[in-house]
């Protein structure tokens, strides 16, 4: 008996040329409308527009590193293989793959929220936190669909399972470090010292190994799920 995808899972995970070209990206922008309906109500109603600059902007960057291997995947099939355009836009991607679970720390927000408001608050944070996490779980499939017929299946998996685990590392320096992923090319220098340094803060390693085996385990389940309906 084989199982059946749910509307969303068909949506989400949808490729072109398959039975619902497009749909993936239709999906995530409905969660996207959604979430920004949410804080522009909240703007309208309180006149404080910062959850709306912060989570519209984070969001943004949960964005970026989709828009890079969708480009890339376009590319590739319109057949410009050349191999330094892959390994660039991979390195752009890694680079900005934190940003998309990221928002998931934005929850340490609510402790700071009046009581009326924390309700409304806790779900549109949570809104913005699972469509960033969906964007970068859906950008690492892809990922793993390009990479898989040129590099194997099982170095492929352990390049997509790292990236989650560095994944981890990178919410850390963002959210406690204060880095961002463009400084790999505006500040390298200062940035390669903090990494060096990043094992004196115990928190690195907590926070790194936590994430990133939460990551990890959210991806796996993520990609069986998908993989074996596509069966």
């Amino acid at each position: 008996m084989q199982h059946s995808l749910t509307p969303f899972a068909q949506a989400l995970v949808s490729q072109p040329g398959q039975t619902r070209p497009g749909k993936g990206l239709m999906a995530l922008a409905g969660l996207t409308l959604a979430g920004l309906s949410l804080v522009t109500m909240r703007g309208l109603l309180t006149g404080n527009w910062w959850f709306f600059v912060m989570l519209t902007w984070n969001l943004f960057l949960a964005f970026f590193p989709l828009g890079v291997v969708l480009v890339l995947r376009d590319l590739r099939t319109a057949g410009f293989l050349n191999r330094w355009l892959l390994l660039g836009s991979l390195a752009v991607w890694l680079a900005f793959l934190p940003n998309a679970p990221y928002i998931i720390t934005d929850l340490f927000h609510i402790q700071h929220i009046e009581p009326p408001l924390l309700w409304f608050d806790t779900i549109t944070l949570f809104l913005f936190a699972q469509t960033g996490l969906l964007a970068g779980l859906y950008s690492t499939l892809i990922v793993h669909r390009i990479v898989r017929p040129l590099a194997g299946t099982w170095p492929t998996w352990g390049l997509m399972l790292g990236s989650q685990v560095l994944s981890g590392l990178g919410i850390y320096l963002g959210r406690f470090g204060r880095w961002n992923s463009w400084d790999v090319l505006t500040n390298p220098v200062a940035l390669t010292r903090a990494l060096a340094r990043v094992y004196q803060d115990h928190l690195s390693l907590k926070l790194t190994l936590s994430y990133g085996f939460v990551l990890v385990v959210v991806y796996l389940a993520f990609y069986w799920y998908v993989e074996d309906n596509r069966r």
